[in-house]
């Protein structure tokens, strides 16, 4: 990071993240603590990464009908991604524009009009306020100003995006450089096999950067990973503006299954790859599997995770107990790591280590959010 990217409106915790970022990947070192302890950095992160970038709510062909919707509890409110009449899907506030109920349910649903269940105002699929009780007398009241409010929407590989910011440059053009690579794995016809929401005690950064490195491997996951990904063969790869990407390459004797899939080389069933999509989503492809994890801030030191199960069409639904019970076991290695980091972290002997070269995503990341701090000071 330049030294021309400082300004003197930043904080001295957002300019140590600069000098941090700014080394050279050889001699990278992790993130200050204070990032993933300070309330007062979440609040920078809400303004610099969550209100201006793309968030996933999830999958489109889990909302395939008309009226069909799935909610997100975002880091800029409460939103739902709904299928429109002519098959598009719209991203909208969940926020009723009276006095601020919920409309839809948590979860998933369908619906055919949207009612508030407070005061019973009804809205269109697509925003638009249709009609609100008893609200003739006052002259203040213009239905046509009072539409829950609408975001920019992408669908990619399948998942669904929204951004806040509606002058936000489009996310596809972005992520170009791996799109072959999730072309390959069929992402975008793959269906979610199931869902897993779990609230853990750790900075949302620190369950992100959990995924999106697998040096781990042999420490939390000795039985479960460790054996067929070992960490020592860890590679990674060079990251782009809005993503990193390292590769897990199996152990002797370990395959993935390729289904129908014929796109596959035998590279891919040979190895795990895994995609940081900034700021807060990590992909595993897995040969004709992946899995997606989505990591929201509640608070300085508490996160939100989703994690989705993808197969292909074709899968066999008696196998997703097993393959389920096997990802909650990995899951709850992950947690109780993460947990025992942020408590490290929140003591005052943490300080900021160096990263081994297979660490490079996690410097990448940080490079990442320097650049969008140094953007938003003014850079």
């Amino acid at each position: 990071m330049k030294q021309s990217m400082r300004t003197s409106t930043l904080s001295p915790l957002a300019e140590e993240v600069l000098a941090i970022a700014g080394a050279p990947l050889e001699r990278a070192f992790a993130l200050p603590p204070a990032c993933y302890v300070d309330p007062g950095f979440l609040a920078l992160e809400h303004e610099v990464l969550f209100a201006r970038e793309w968030l996933c709510v999830g999958r489109a062909a889990d909302i395939p009908q008309p009226g069909d919707y799935a909610a997100y509890d975002s880091p800029v409110g409460p939103v739902m991604a709904v299928r429109q009449k002519d098959g598009s899907i719209a991203t909208l506030s969940r926020v009723c524009r009276h006095r601020g109920a919920l409309v839809g349910e948590d979860g998933s649903g369908s619906a055919r009009l949207f009612t508030c269940p407070y005061h019973k105002w009804v809205y269109e699929l697509d925003g638009r306020l249709r009609g609100a009780p008893a609200m003739g007398g006052n002259p203040a009241f213009a239905p046509a100003d009072r539409a829950l409010p609408r975001f920019a929407t992408e669908v990619w590989q399948g998942f669904v995006f929204f951004n806040a910011d509606a002058g936000a440059a489009p996310l596809a053009g972005r992520l170009a450089s791996i799109a072959e690579l999730c072309g390959r794995h069929d992402l975008l016809n793959l269906k979610t096999g199931f869902l897993i929401e779990e609230d853990w005690p750790s900075n949302w950064k620190v369950a992100f950067e959990n995924s999106c490195e697998t040096y781990h491997h042999m420490g939390v996951h000795r039985q479960t990973l460790e054996p067929a990904f070992p960490t020592l063969g860890v590679r990674c790869e060079a990251g782009g503006a809005q993503h990193n990407l390292h590769i897990v390459p199996s152990a002797d004797g370990f395959s993935f299954e390729p289904g129908a899939n014929s796109r596959l080389t035998g590279d891919d069933l040979a190895q795990l790859q895994i995609v940081g999509v900034y700021p807060n989503l990590v992909i595993a492809l897995s040969g004709a599997t992946a899995t997606w994890f989505s990591f929201t801030p509640t608070s300085a030191t508490t996160t939100r995770l989703r994690v989705g199960w993808l197969v292909p069409s074709d899968a066999d639904p008696a196998a997703l107990p097993r393959e389920r019970a096997t990802l909650e076991a990995i899951l709850a290695e992950d947690r109780v790591s993460c947990t025992g980091v942020q408590r490290g972290l929140e003591s005052r002997d943490a300080r900021s280590g160096p990263l081994s070269p297979i660490e490079q995503t996690i410097a990448e990341f940080a490079r990442y959010l320097a650049r969008r701090i140094a953007t938003a000071g003014g850079a």
